[in-house]
């Protein structure tokens, strides 16, 4: 599998997830999908190569997104995503905690709506660095063509940066983000099992990769 795709699971059985985690280079936990404690987390962190511990908030309270988050630093996770909108009690503290772990953060930002102008995304950006990112992720929706290259223009404006537009229209910037400078791209086990609009699946990235001879 190539390194640029990291493979998201989430809603599945625990076991499933343990089987498939081992599978890829790079993948992502949701651990918001998952039903996870932290004991069952240093179990799953020993199958995973490399991974990232991602918590949204959904049906979940703030308290214990920390304690999966912060179980997930500990079991050594190589990356932690915190939302753009978290609060600062709760960003702070799972930030301090990565960096002494060696853990990177990753703020993201979400728009499940619309693509916003190109001053707007950048200064999301800046202020992520300065809330500690080491990376950020800008996943808008595309509605048009423009919105697609909106977001690839990010690349030339600022580094350690993950770009992309969701839905169908926004589908070949998942492609091109990791020859813009992305450091990789996110994909889905299947059709059935997408993350987030406009997934496309692993499989289906890796032949994409083959052709272009990447």
């Amino acid at each position: 599998m190539n390194r640029k795709i990291c493979v998201s699971l989430g809603e599945m059985p625990f076991i499933e997830c343990l089987q498939l985690a081992s599978l890829y280079p790079l993948v992502e936990i949701r651990l918001d999908q998952l039903k996870v404690d932290p004991e069952k987390i240093e179990i799953l962190s020993l199958q995973c190569r490399q991974w990232i511990a991602t918590c949204r908030p959904c049906n979940l309270s703030e308290r214990e997104r920390t304690v999966l988050l912060a179980a997930s630093i500990r079991a050594g996770a190589a990356y932690v995503d915190i939302e753009y909108e978290a609060g600062s009690d709760y960003r702070q503290t799972l930030t301090d905690l990565a960096k002494s772990c060696q853990c990177k953060v990753i703020i993201s930002y979400h728009n499940f709506e619309s693509t916003p102008d190109i001053n707007s995304l950048s200064q999301i950006i800046q202020n992520s660095k300065n809330m500690g990112a080491d990376c950020v992720k800008i996943a808008v929706t595309a509605n048009s063509v423009n919105d697609c290259a909106l977001v690839m223009s990010l690349y030339s404006l600022h580094d350690n940066l993950l770009a992309f537009a969701m839905g169908d229209a926004g589908k070949i910037t998942r492609v091109a983000a990791p020859f813009l400078g992305a450091g990789f791209t996110y994909a889905s086990i299947n059709e059935a099992r997408q993350t987030a609009p406009g997934q496309l699946t692993a499989s289906q990235m890796e032949v994409i990769y083959r052709l272009i001879g990447n």
